[in-house]
Order: structure tokens, then sequence, then C-alpha cells
């Protein structure tokens, strides 16, 4: 007995998937694609057929505004960069979610603060500018993240010496205070 994937059972499919996870238009089509070759594979039939049904399945989700691509682009592209990724990187990373390249390339267009400061996530994340001696090492980890030049060595001269001593002021240097607190 074969059974049939209905228009139904693909929406239900869809948007159980979209109520957890933000997706592209693309990515919803991917993801529909591999449950009906999962289908074919165990109950047979043939995926060429369930194209047609795929395409009115995605384009209910967008109509109906479950799927839209700039708005997934802006909160992606938002989070890489709180994760210290590079525009390029961003843009890349867009695209391989289903994003149209030129809505990729228009959403991760960031300005210099945006990546210095993701730049500067980086070097905390990874702890880089702390040993002299990796300096360029550094500087390397930070141009393959796709970070230009001149904000990779701003982002690691913007890192603390770690030879530099912290200097007590010299009222207090000789001299150690306990703070006591109420006890409740």
């Amino acid at each position: 007995m074969k059974k049939e994937l209905s228009e139904k059972t693909m929406t239900n499919v869809a948007l159980l998937y979209l109520r957890r996870h933000s997706a592209s238009r693309q990515g919803l089509v991917r993801l529909l694609e591999n449950k009906v070759r999962r289908h074919v594979r165990e109950h047979g039939g043939e995926l060429e057929s369930a194209r047609s049904l795929i395409a009115q399945v995605v384009t209910r989700m967008v109509q109906t505004g479950y799927v839209n691509d700039a708005r997934m682009a802006e909160s992606k592209t938002a989070s890489l960069h709180r994760q210290g990724k590079s525009s390029r990187a961003i843009e890349l990373k867009l695209r391989e979610k289903g994003i149209d390249s030129e809505l990729a390339k228009k959403s991760a267009i960031s300005t210099p603060e945006l990546e210095f400061e993701a730049a500067g996530m980086l070097v905390k994340k990874k702890r880089l500018g702390v040993d002299p001696e990796r300096r360029q090492k550094d500087l390397g980890v930070l141009l393959r993240a796709g970070f230009s030049f001149d904000v990779a060595k701003r982002a690691l001269a913007a890192v603390p010496d770690p030879e530099e001593e912290l200097e007590l002021p010299e009222e207090d240097a000789g001299e150690c205070k306990v703070l006591q607190f109420p006890v409740r």
C-alpha cells in the first residue's frame, strides 16, 4: 500500500520546522525535498512529481510571512556579528543558508566600528594578542577569519600588553585593607 504525500502533510512539516527555526526560501525547499526523498526511499514514488507540491507549500509560507529572506538575513547578520564574525564570513554564511547573493551582500555590509567590535570579540574569545611572540600568528587568525589587515592590526593593538604590571597608587602600596560586610 503506497502512502502519498499530501499538501497538508508537507505544510505541517514546514510549519513544525518554522516553529523552531528561521529558514530562507531555499532552505525550506531543501528541507521539503529531503523529506520527499526519505518518503520515496521508504514508500516508493517520484521526487519530480512532488516538486510542484513543494513549490506550492513554499509559496504559501512566503505569502503568509512565515518565510522572509530579508528578515532572516538581518537577524542572522546581527547574531553572527555578536559572535565575532567578519562581514565576509557573514556573507558566505548567508549564501550557505540559501539567501540570494545580492541580499547576502547587502545584509553583510557593516560599519568600520561594527567590524572592529567583531574583531575584538574574536580576539577576546580566542585570547589572541596575549603572547607577544605569537602576534604574527594571531594576525593570521584574524585575516583568515575575513577581517581586513587594518581592522586586524587595530584589534590586536587594542589588547593590553601582559608585561605591563598594574601599579597601585603610592598611598595604598604598603597596606591591605579588609572589608567587612554586615552579616544578616
